[in-house]
């Protein structure tokens, strides 16, 4: 008890990181993992500061974990080195946010049962001489949620520079925006860092599109050709926007310190660091693969077949409800004469409907497949194959959103219908996101927490960790690169027939980038920062799939349209055939040629901005290349 954690001295640990456990755990076995941590490491303990102070909604008690900064700055040092200080942040302005509470999840996740040791976490359940304590209290469930605490001067800083920034839009200076990711990834981690900044630049490539899509709108061509050369700028903005975000993301890895390699091997130095065992040799962690695409066991299969099976079938069903719906509604239409606004009000209901019903599904998918997923590994190391059926929920999701319009544009041929569908469908998608922006976090503060008069007489950090421990956990970004992918393949499918999709797409996304923060910052508790780029690099791929499968989507979609068969009106079938076979391979050479052209050119204007002295990075502080641990070396 001489070395708990005072309760006056919560305000002074950071970053703290708290333990929950299940309701039904005797406290024999709190007070034993409370032991286990408070003990000296030559005693087989991890000598951090620790204290159980509170207790869950659900009963369970709520452990504090916390290390002071000389620790920190020890642990530290066995990882690597410690350079490029910044004595705005973190501890002694050495490290980060996000690094200590990597160091502090090390430091746990290296605890072992001792060899003598007896201990019954649950009845007639125990842990085995030499086992990792963490990973089996997580799979036993003796411990139900294991998060780091929000640090609120931090956050608060980190709130303020992106409302001041625009919600990350500032498009002014690309210094200032990659200034912001820096603090982002210094708060979050790596993976959000890349999440928002592969939003960011979705955004920006959407504003260019919605500007020429929207002056060619009230500027158009000639017949035929307008519908051309939207299709043609859908594919060379596609791969202009993925050709550039990969770029980028690859100057702001370097710029961090990660190795970039091949995304199975996809590492940073602290994933990569071997860690100091305080007993014997850590047993080998199996690899995961990071492909979502290999690797179909008969487990998996049986999954994928039963999600599919229930996802399509409830979505068709809903498809087919809709279908006759519009029929009759339709057909009542004809026959009565109705006043203006019930009249709209029957015409754009059901597509309302539909779209808020698909919305249910596409939530009713994920959550559905992470039910079926295998049992989650250790908070703060989950791989990119975190979501095994990937796949599946990607497929359901489309299936969901673009089964209609495909089935009136290239069974019915009616393109008219798909435009007015799109338009509906894609005002009320923004809707529900401005409704969601503006409620949530109203509803977020009118809630009063129970027991707010006994909470008035508890220090600022007690009360904090209670209002924390009371917030869903929060989910991974699978979920938050859907909805993107979700845009994107609307600007990619239909901007062609439809180019003010893209404009609905850019306020979309924007209202959604907003939400995204919030969410991370107030309606979550704090996520395990995490350092391997593996699945930006995975979700790239994915985006880079569904381009090329635009290509010939939207060629099909130019085919099917009425300017296609006017102009090859005296063709027979198979010339309309061959003119379609060269109208794919003109936009695959004219995307490429057009791409490298303006690749080069930018490349070419941009070689100044990459220089060492008009370029600072900000690199990684616990991983350097071997030139800066010379010049660090140097200069002490």
């Amino acid at each position: 008890s001489a070395f708990m954690l005072p309760v006056q001295h919560l305000n002074e640990i950071t970053p703290l990181i708290l333990l929950e456990f299940h309701p039904e755990v005797e406290a024999d076995t709190v007070d034993w993992l409370l032991g286990k941590i408070l003990t000296p490491e030559p005693l087989g303990g991890l000598d951090l500061l620790a204290r159980v102070i509170s207790r869950t909604r659900a009963g369970g008690a709520i452990m504090v974990v916390g290390a002071t900064p000389e620790r920190l700055l020890l642990e530290a040092r066995e990882v690597g080195d410690l350079g490029g200080m910044r004595p705005t942040e973190g501890v002694h302005g050495m490290l980060s946010s996000a690094e200590c509470v990597t160091l502090v999840q090390r430091i746990l996740d290296r605890l072992r049962v001792g060899e003598g040791e007896e201990i019954q976490v649950l009845q007639r359940i125990p842990l085995l001489p030499g086992e990792p304590v963490m990973a089996s209290l997580s799979r036993l469930r003796v411990l139900t949620s294991i998060y780091p605490l929000h640090e609120a001067p931090l956050l608060q800083s980190l709130q303020g520079r992106w409302w001041a920034g625009w919600c990350g839009l500032k498009p002014f200076s690309q210094r200032e925006h990659w200034q912001l990711l820096e603090d982002i990834r210094a708060y979050f981690g790596e993976v959000v860092a890349l999440y928002f900044g592969f939003e960011g630049s979705l955004i920006s490539a959407l504003l260019l599109k919605s500007t020429l899509s929207m002056f060619l709108s009230f500027y158009p061509l000639r017949l035929g050709n307008n519908l051309v050369f939207f299709t043609l700028s859908s594919v060379v903005w596609s791969e202009l926007f993925l050709k550039g975000w990969g770029e980028n993301s690859k100057a702001l890895q370097r710029d961090w310190g990660t190795v970039v390699t091949h995304l199975s091997r996809s590492h940073s130095s602290i994933a990569a660091a071997v860690p100091r065992v305080a007993q014997g040799t850590a047993p080998p962690q199996p690899q995961i693969d990071a492909h979502p695409f290999g690797k179909m066991s008969l487990r998996r299969l049986q999954h994928s077949v039963a999600f599919l099976t229930c996802t399509l079938c409830l979505s068709s069903i809903l498809i087919l409800m809709y279908l006759h719906l519009d029929g009759l509604v339709g057909d009542f239409l004809l026959r009565e004469e109705l006043s203006f606004l019930f009249h709209n009000i029957l015409v754009y209901l059901p597509k309302i409907a539909l779209t808020v019903a698909m919305a249910g599904m596409d939530c009713v998918a994920f959550q559905l497949s992470q039910g079926l997923s295998p049992d989650p590994e250790p908070p703060g190391q989950q791989s990119p194959r975190q979501q095994p059926l990937l796949p599946e929920v990607i497929l359901s999701c489309l299936f969901n959103h673009f089964s209609v319009h495909f089935y009136r544009a290239l069974i019915l041929k009616d393109l008219a219908m798909v435009r007015f569908h799109l338009s509906v469908q894609l005002a009320t998608h923004l809707g529900i996101k401005l409704l969601s922006a503006t409620l949530f976090p109203r509803l977020r503060r009118m809630r009063t927490p129970l027991g707010r008069a006994h909470q008035e007489h508890q220090s600022p950090v007690l009360r904090q960790i209670i209002e924390q421990s009371n917030r869903p956990p929060c989910d991974t970004q699978t979920w938050s690169y859907l909805e993107l992918l979700i845009s994107y393949c609307h600007v990619m499918f239909f901007s062609g027939i439809y180019p003010q999709c893209a404009l609905w797409c850019l306020l979309t996304i924007i209202a959604k980038s907003c939400m995204d923060l919030w969410h991370l910052c107030s309606g979550a508790r704090r996520p395990f920062p995490r350092t391997s780029p593996g699945g930006n690099f995975l979700w790239q791929r994915v985006f880079c799939g569904f381009e090329a499968l635009a290509v010939l989507l939207n060629s099909l979609l130019l085919r099917s349209s009425l300017e296609f068969r006017l102009l090859f009106l005296s063709y027979t079938g198979w010339e309309m055939f061959r003119a379609f076979l060269l109208l794919q391979l003109s936009l695959l050479s004219l995307r490429g040629a057009v791409t490298f052209l303006l690749l080069y050119l930018a490349w070419f204007v941009g070689r100044k901005a990459e220089q060492p002295e008009t370029r600072q990075p900000h690199l990684h502080r616990l991983h350097r290349h071997q030139h800066h641990q010379q010049q660090h070396s140097h200069i002490l």
